[in-house]
């Protein structure tokens, strides 16, 4: 494995990650490690800006076990739990701080470092972002879009509690997200907004900030008293038109990295990684190489079906809230209101949004 091996700081970014994504944790060992900070999410609120008219989902009603629809967990504590299980790992063997040479995939994948050493493999797993230096160097088409919105992230600590609910409020500017914490009175925010304000509002000094900033959140959390640093992230969605390239598989924001939306990339990349590891354990049972063409061929079909179907979502998804027209805008609300009255469709909705809650 190449990577590198320091712990990564905080970077602002907290992922919503679902019941289904906390399993593969679990499996990993290393859930317990990351509850000790990790905020949960009892219900989410979706709403068209402030409007009263909301589409709510309880967790109670999606997951009678835990009561909860996933929780919220910074990025850096999930890279550092994951780098040190790796470390402790006695049949991994990891180079570093190593860079690979040259990487030739003729026959299997033989990857010379830039110390000269040679290491052969079946298979070559592309985990190396949405700017993906290996997709660029095997030349595998992408299609990217530019969104012209920037997400401001930060954590805050606000006068109520949040009581373990998040909230989505959709702008015409951009979405705003209220991520519940593990402190009742801190959450996570994501600020979406238009790539030719962002200089104005990180301009703004702090108090001023907050002035803007309540106005959005109005009363969900109370007055935002603090914030912390700030970071900004360009949102561009990326996707390859396949996911492999002879005996090289795209895993991850590497294969496709989606508009933050609806909180699923980091949902979306686990699901990559999950039908790779059936598909290998599946091939191993039944005695076939794990790099067989036939593996290939099946994590590129299940792999982008689920990225094209998070794709369209998200990207209509973002269309639709973006638009400024006021018929829209009281059709949105509308919408919203007749969905929350209809489990059938608040069901398929959390589907279409890529909920990938337990069913229990």
């Amino acid at each position: 494995m190449l990577f590198r091996s320091q712990d990564r700081k905080n970077d602002g970014r907290s992922y919503a990650i679902s019941s289904s994504s906390l399993q593969f944790f679990q499996e990993f060992d290393i859930y317990d490690e990351l509850q000790q900070d990790a905020g949960k999410i009892r219900d989410i609120k979706i709403s068209d800006g402030n409007s009263p008219l909301i589409l709510d989902f309880f967790g109670a009603t999606i997951n009678k076990k835990t009561k909860q629809l996933g929780q919220i967990i910074e990025s850096y504590q999930i890279h550092n739990a994951l780098r040190n299980k790796i470390l402790k790992q006695k049949n991994i063997t990891i180079f570093c701080p190593n860079y690979y040479k040259e990487i030739n995939l003729e026959n299997g994948a033989k990857i010379t470092l830039d110390d000269n050493k040679i290491i052969n493999a079946k298979l070559l797993l592309a985990c190396d972002g949405r700017s993906s230096q290996l997709r660029h160097k095997f030349q595998i088409h992408t299609i990217t879009k530019k969104y012209h919105q920037t997400a401001i992230v930060f954590d805050i600590c606000h006068k109520n509690n949040h009581n373990n609910v998040a909230f989505e409020k959709f702008y015409p500017q951009g979405p705003l997200a209220i991520l519940p914490l593990k402190e009742q009175n801190k959450s996570s925010i994501v600020w979406i907004v238009p790539e030719s304000n962002i200089e104005a509002y990180l301009s703004l000094d702090n108090e001023n900030f907050i002035s803007q900033l309540n106005k959005k959140i109005a009363d969900d959390v109370g007055i935002v008293s603090k914030i912390s640093s700030k970071f900004t992230y360009p949102l561009t969605l990326v996707e390859a038109n396949k996911f492999y390239h002879k005996k090289m598989l795209l895993v991850g924001d590497s294969a496709c990295g989606i508009h933050p939306i609806a909180g699923q990339g980091f949902n979306l990349a686990i699901s990559s990684i999950e039908i790779l590891k059936n598909l290998i354990k599946d091939n191993f049972l039944n005695g076939f190489d794990i790099s067989s063409s036939n593996l290939i061929t099946e994590y590129n079909k299940k792999a982008r079906f689920n990225s094209c179907k998070m794709v369209v979502a998200t990207d209509i998804l973002n269309s639709l809230f973006e638009s400024k027209s006021l018929i829209l805008s009281k059709s949105r609300r509308i919408g919203l209101a007749i969905t929350n009255k209809i489990p059938y469709l608040k069901k398929i909705f959390i589907t279409a949004a890529g909920g990938r809650f337990d069913k229990n």
